[in-house]
């Protein structure tokens, strides 16, 4: 019986130590594919005549490591034809063992429009843009009929519900966006930036954390001009640049679009400006809550008396993040409103 059990004691021993060698065996000689992973999406819609930029990739392998450099690219974008166009991805490691991954390229039917005739029948006089506001807590008027503003697609405050709606806009380079990110990121709230091209360009690390963090970026043009004198037939395709430039800087840094979000600059606008905007897909959000705040001596205190005393239910706010008294007052005054009941979102989610 005692060597019955020893024997298949013995037995067990050396099948567990055959197991082990086996796995171990396993282990050194599985085959180690590397791995692709491409940045933005795997299939990206572009609109004919509009610049391709390479989202980017990454290659990884168990034991060479990053072998992004040794990736090739094989395909073909023509933006200038309509169609879809595949890029493949290959890498091989240092065993000489390849992967593959694949990206399709869409391009459509151009949305940009011409001057219509009929654009000349829309009043293009510029309109500064103004809200009544009030200091008691009730909705303001604004600068046109909230309902008329809405046959342009076109919006200065939200519904009447304890929401409100921070936007800031940006028309110089030294700012504090990136502050003003920071507390919003750390009170969970979202805002739309306005932002303009050459803010963009020199800041496109930030422009992709605000994307990934889901505030809106939003189109302010590109030279942050009258558009009104631009909504003529002879100036046509300078208000077409002022928009496209704004939208071809995004998609170079993000490998997105931009959202059809837009603000005209220094509040200056015409109802002939809002239906060319309408027709290039664009949704315009003017704003109910503002103040003088273009100085930069502006203090904590005096920003966060301005924004709390012209709170009311669904208030567009315009801030210009130039200002230090913004960004200081920003953590408080949210935190302030959250308090009395109110909470935050984007324009875009108006209707």
């Amino acid at each position: 019986m005692k060597n019955t059990f020893k024997l298949l004691l013995t037995l067990l021993i050396v099948s567990l130590i055959s197991i082990i060698i086996y796995l171990k065996f396993i282990k050194n000689n599985s085959i180690e594919i590397p791995k692709i992973t491409l940045n933005g999406k795997n299939i990206i819609t572009l609109y004919q005549g509009q610049t391709y930029q390479e989202p980017g990739y990454k290659a990884t392998d168990e034991k060479d490591g990053n072998i992004t450099k040794k990736v090739k690219i094989t395909g073909q974008v023509n933006t200038n034809k309509i169609g879809t166009y595949e890029l493949i991805y290959t890498v091989t490691n240092s065993k000489k063992e390849s992967a593959k991954a694949h990206r399709f390229i869409k391009v459509i039917k151009n949305k940009t429009i011409n001057y219509k005739p009929e654009y000349d029948n829309i009043d293009n006089k510029t309109r500064g843009w103004w809200a009544n506001n009030k200091f008691d807590g009730k909705r303001p008027s604004g600068g046109a009929d909230i309902n008329e503003l809405k046959k342009y697609d076109a919006f200065y405050m939200g519904p009447d519900e304890k929401v409100l709606y921070l936007t800031f806009d940006e028309g110089a380079l030294e700012t504090y966006v990136k502050e003003i990110v920071d507390v919003l990121n750390k009170n969970n709230v979202k805002a739309t930036f306005f932002l303009c091209q050459k803010f963009m360009e020199t800041n496109p690390e930030l422009i992709k954390q605000m994307a990934n963090t889901g505030h809106t970026i939003a189109n302010h043009t590109s030279h942050h001009l009258n558009m009104p004198t631009l909504a003529t037939k002879e100036n046509f395709n300078k208000y077409l640049e002022e928009i496209k430039n704004v939208e071809q800087t995004y998609y170079k840094i993000t490998g997105k679009e931009i959202e059809k979000i837009y603000r005209d600059p220094r509040g200056e606008w015409s109802y002939r400006d809002l239906q060319i905007i309408k027709d290039l897909g664009y949704k315009t959000y003017f704003y109910s809550a503002y103040y003088m705040d273009f100085g930069e001596n502006l203090s904590k205190e005096e920003a966060l008396n301005e924004l709390t005393k012209r709170v009311h239910n669904g208030a567009i706010y315009l801030i210009h993040p130039k200002n230090k008294g913004n960004y200081l007052a920003m953590d408080t005054f949210i935190k302030n409103m959250k308090k009395q009941g109110y909470t935050f979102d984007l324009v875009k989610n108006i209707k």
